[in-house]
């Protein structure tokens, strides 16, 4: 009978993290299977594909510089802000090896020094922009004429400005008819 998610010796091999660093965070409760918890010596922990997911990041961000007290405060103010249970494998985090920045909507807060601290980072949506710019490039055949993209006009334009010198070698723009 095939038993359902992930042995602990499965995740190291995956993720590449030490058993006993996995084992330490089991034991001191830092990060916990969903499935089935260890019970002594008969009973091995089964953990689901998110718990793999948190490990993952966790071990991610602890190579990044961060330590498992700064990690452990991440996970406590995610859990009682945002109501979410596994914070490593549910919401968006980076890192600059100093701070744990946590993306809630279109901002990013600071999660270590000054927690729950907007950051003065801007944040462009790279899918979002991406998908204006190619409808507007691109427009959807609603209508039935044919539509050319944003800028076409069928023909080589001329460009009305012709490059003049002058004796000096400067340089100036003249209008052409």
């Amino acid at each position: 009978m095939r038993q359902e998610g992930f042995s602990t010796p499965q995740i190291c091999d995956l993720i590449g993290i030490p058993y006993g660093t996995l084992y330490h965070w089991l034991s001191t409760d830092f990060i916990t299977p969903s499935l089935t918890k260890p019970q002594g010596r008969g009973k091995a922990a089964r953990w689901a594909f998110r718990d793999v997911v948190a490990i993952q990041t966790a071990q991610a961000l602890r190579q990044h510089g961060i330590s498992l007290q700064g990690l452990r405060k991440v996970v406590s103010y995610i859990q009682t802000h945002f109501d979410v249970e596994q914070p490593f494998s549910e919401r968006w985090l980076a890192t600059d090896g100093h701070e744990v920045y946590l993306l809630c909507g279109d901002a990013l807060l600071a999660l270590l020094r000054k927690g729950g601290q907007r950051t003065l980072f801007h944040l462009v949506d790279m899918r979002q922009t991406t998908a204006a710019l190619q409808a507007k490039v691109h427009p959807p055949a609603s209508n039935t004429t044919t539509q050319k993209p944003l800028g076409y006009t069928g023909t080589k334009q001329r460009n009305n400005y012709t490059r003049c010198r002058k004796r000096t070698r400067q340089h100036c723009l003249t209008r052409t008819p």
